[in-house]
């Protein structure tokens, strides 16, 4: 916890300080840190994240009894909603309510179920993952998407729900063609 706290008083003090200095690119080992600091925030809200993964401004639920997030290697996720409990059974299920005051911690059990996203996995902006899900290695999760089923390898899903629209072969193909074509693109 001091460690956490001494990062993140760290980070706002190199927040500060850039302000002054706009024109100066972010030192490699402040990257660093803000990064350490992520990874401690995340493992705080049960998220495993593989080596050389990264997540932008996403958000992972959290429950009375903790929600699991196991993120593989080498990969993005930007501005997703991963769900690892879903509530709403607890509305129409009695049994499941623990205290007759909802607005109180624990006062609804909630389904819960880890969510796994292999290797290689790019997940784009908007995208909501629902509980239970797991997701293969080498896919791409379109922007918007809902994936509330497993993914296979190898795919591109998109849509609401989720549904395969190409094979990463294919994508491959495509943008190896536009780097060709298009190098000022890239």
């Amino acid at each position: 916890m001091i460690k956490l706290v001494f990062l993140h008083l760290l980070n706002k003090s190199l927040n500060l300080l850039s302000i002054f200095s706009r024109n100066v690119r972010e030192a490699d080992w402040v990257a660093e840190l803000r990064h350490k600091e992520q990874l401690i925030k995340l493992r705080g809200k049960g998220v495993t994240l593989g080596e050389k993964s990264v997540v932008y401004d996403t958000v992972f639920s959290t429950s009375a009894r903790g929600d699991k997030f196991f993120i593989g290697k080498n990969c993005t996720i930007t501005g997703a909603v991963l769900l690892g409990h879903d509530a709403s059974p607890s509305l129409f299920l009695k049994e499941l309510e623990v205290r007759n005051k909802p607005w109180l911690h624990g006062a609804r059990r909630s389904y819960r179920n880890p969510i796994v996203i292999g290797d290689n996995v790019f997940v784009g902006y908007g995208s909501t993952i629902l509980a239970g899900v797991t997701i293969g290695s080498n896919v791409i999760v379109a922007a918007g998407s809902v994936v509330a089923k497993n993914v296979p390898d190898n795919v591109i899903v998109a849509g609401n729900p989720a549904k395969v629209i190409n094979t990463i072969d294919n994508y491959i193909e495509k943008y190896r063609e536009k780097l060709a074509t298009e190098p000022e693109k890239f």
